[in-house]
């Protein structure tokens, strides 16, 4: 867990000479050695860890599997289908059999939870699981820093999801913490930097919080000798750069994170795909942005995504469409879907305002802006019209002559650097 793959290697092999290969106990640790440390025998040490703690009917040992699996597949942006048969172990396990179980395993099992619910696969137990984590890791100082830290980082990943703030602050709290201790090493520390980098400070608007952060797990990731929280931390950069309309910086980002992608991957393919429209549509070649967006559709599409892509995707063809003033055909790609998170409901607000301004309407656009606006200061969100930084320039201009939500506008202005039209 500290990211020292000899001391790992010679202390597995210890255990070997004292018969440990016959013991559902090792191929478990092995199992999180390998999930941890990123390496290659990972389904070779799931199969042999499966086989004898079916054999020994040890149902607690099968959902620890589960949970390292789910853990290394959901980390790695793989799809929910690749990690089915785990997540089925998951969904069995009730929260009141979690209670029951000592804190470490409670812990482990705990965090493939919240990823399997993230995974979108909706678990009876995952509310339960993540509103306790704060108390079980408090109640737990003496399990493993890595353990703690892990089932802290997907809990702040489930309430950001909510946007619920009040609990992701004490976690994070509780995350600045564990880097005062010893057991919390460079691989740890990588991880919890990658996933609070996004889901703390990005999804919250604070761009440059989350530049640090995943510079940092960028950093603590090389030192580990592991590369899948740095490709994470990578996304999120490129990502922050896009948001701020930082072009030659975005385009170097997303260089680093194309030539990262391993062999085969889709998911982190159609990433890039996603990210290099955006780029382009920032410079106003939306010809080139749709054809990226096209290929990163397919791919996502080929992968059966049904995670945050699936809302992002229309959300970029809607503001493509807008950059050639298509407001009604921008409109129709959110009223056509019924699912309508409150972030939609704050771009379709927008597109509206945008087309009563081009009309001349100021009365209509300053009413859809204000009940668009009003539902953006609510969740706090400060990502909208990412794509269309001169359409949202012109927004955040009417709102600040007609006093809407201001303390809004003036924070956004600031995270997204609107001050300068950067497109």
């Amino acid at each position: 867990m500290l990211g020292d793959l000899s001391l790992v290697e010679a202390r597995l092999q210890d255990w070997v000479v004292l018969g440990g290969e016959k013991e559902v106990e090792y191929w478990v640790q092995r199992v999180y050695a390998d999930a941890c440390l990123e390496r290659s025998t990972l389904s070779v040490s799931v199969r042999k860890a499966e086989q004898l703690a079916k054999t020994a009917g040890d149902e607690v040992a099968l959902a620890r599997i589960a949970a390292a699996v789910i853990d290394a597949l959901y980390s790695d942006w793989y799809s929910s289908r690749d990690a089915r048969q785990w997540l089925d172990v998951l969904r069995g396990v009730a929260y009141a059999r979690l209670l029951a179980l000592p804190a470490p395993q409670r812990l482990a099992i705990a965090a493939g939870i919240l990823a399997a619910d993230l995974f979108g696969e909706a678990l009876a137990s995952a509310a339960q699981v993540a509103a306790s984590i704060g108390e079980w890791t408090e109640a737990s100082s003496e399990v493993s820093a890595t353990v703690r830290g892990n089932a802290l980082g997907y809990a702040l990943e489930y309430f950001s999801g909510q946007r619920n703030w009040a609990p992701a602050h004490a976690i994070v709290d509780r995350i600045d913490q564990l880097h005062a201790e010893a057991g919390f090493g460079d691989v740890a520390k990588a991880r919890i930097s990658a996933r609070r980098g996004f889901y703390y400070h990005y999804r919250r608007g604070d761009y440059a919080g989350a530049l640090e952060q995943s510079q940092r797990a960028v950093a603590f990731a090389l030192r580990g000798g592991v590369s899948r929280a740095a490709r994470e931390a990578g996304i999120t950069v490129t990502l922050c750069h896009l948001m701020r309309g930082e072009v030659d910086l975005a385009g170097k980002a997303l260089d680093v994170e194309e030539r990262s992608i391993p062999d085969g991957h889709l998911m982190l393919r159609a990433n890039v795909h996603y990210e290099r429209s955006w780029w382009l549509a920032l410079q106003r070649d939306v010809v080139g942005a749709q054809r990226e967006l096209d290929t990163a559709c397919r791919l996502f599409a080929q992968i059966d995504e049904h995670g945050v892509m699936s809302l992002a995707t229309p959300s970029m063809q809607a503001q493509l469409l807008l950059q050639v003033g298509e407001y009604a055909a921008a409109r129709r790609v959110f009223e056509m879907r019924t699912r309508r998170p409150d972030a939609w409901l704050v771009d379709m607000a927008l597109i509206e305002s945008q087309e009563a301004l081009a009309e001349g309407d100021i009365r209509r656009a300053t009413s859809a802006l204000r009940g668009g606006l009003l539902i953006a200061a609510r969740i706090d969100i400060k990502g909208c019209l990412w794509a269309c930084r001169r359409e949202l320039m012109q927004l955040l201009e009417l709102a600040q002559q007609h006093d809407i939500e201001s303390a809004w506008v003036d924070s956004t202005i600031r995270a997204r650097l609107l001050g300068v039209d950067r497109s």
